[in-house]
């Protein structure tokens, strides 16, 4: 019994055995994700824009109007337009971003609403503005909102910024003509030359502020503080989170709104 035992056992281990006549087993194939027939690579928009880095199908097939703007008191001021329209909003951008470029992903969506014309510009000491010494912060939106009046014919101006932007926003709505309304997306309350807005007395026209709680409670109680004292329907937008342009996805159907309000 034992001997057919230890034989049954041998003939079993000759044939799991391992040995060099074995067929090694093929390895299992590992898929290889294939990409989204839907996304597109980012492209690099020939011409002046191309300093702006690699953008997203959108804006490289945006109808974009690359042109600089000059003023013999300010200097000379890049800027791009997309979309038709009598009502334009004069972009100012963040200090990130090289400039106007930080506006050209979201360009698309803003002129998707009918009758919305965007201009984008070089604020002086950022992008490839090149103003005078001594020019104020507000001189390059001057120029942009000139331009919207002479040049497209807008019959609404309303200036909206991201950051930085958006502090500039509330000063040039505070000391120029040709502005109907602004848009601050997160300006900081204590950004220089903000001391113009004085908490949103001097503010003539409606604007609509946007702070994250994350901002922190100085940030939110001074954007609060410049809507109570701005011209009536103005509003506070609370959110969050996020900064700048990151609030534009949270509240694009507001900025739109607010843009093409009459």
């Amino acid at each position: 019994m034992r001997r057919a035992a230890l034989l049954l056992a041998l003939l079993l281990l000759s044939g799991c055995g391992s040995g060099e006549d074995a067929p090694a087993a093929a390895p299992t194939p590992v898929p290889t994700p294939s990409p989204s027939v839907t996304e597109q690579p980012w492209q690099t928009i020939r011409g002046p824009l191309g300093r702006c880095g690699p953008q997203p199908a959108s804006a490289v097939e945006a109808d974009l109007h690359y042109r600089v703007l000059h003023d013999p008191g300010v200097g000379s001021i890049p800027s791009v337009s997309a979309g038709r329209g009598r009502t334009v909003a004069v972009l100012l951008h963040q200090t990130d971003g090289n400039g106007l470029c930080g506006w050209l992903e979201h360009v698309p969506d803003l002129v998707a609403e009918p009758g919305i014309a965007v201009l984008a510009v070089d604020l002086c000491q950022y992008g490839g503005a090149r103003c005078h010494r001594g020019v104020d912060p507000t001189a390059a939106v001057r120029v942009a909102v000139s331009h919207a009046r002479r040049v497209m014919h807008a019959d609404r101006v309303v200036v909206v910024g991201a950051s930085m932007g958006g502090s500039v926003a509330l000063m040039a709505a505070s000391t120029l003509d040709g502005i109907d309304a602004a848009v601050d997306l997160s300006g900081p309350v204590d950004w220089p030359g903000m001391e113009l807005v004085g908490g949103g007395r001097s503010i003539d026209v409606p604007v609509l502020v946007a702070m994250a709680r994350d901002e922190g409670p100085d940030q939110v109680r001074g954007a609060r503080r410049i809507v109570a004292h701005a011209p009536r329907g103005s509003r506070f937008a609370p959110v969050g989170t996020g900064h700048g342009y990151d609030l534009l996805a949270r509240l694009a159907a507001d900025v739109r709104a607010w843009v093409a309000a009459d």
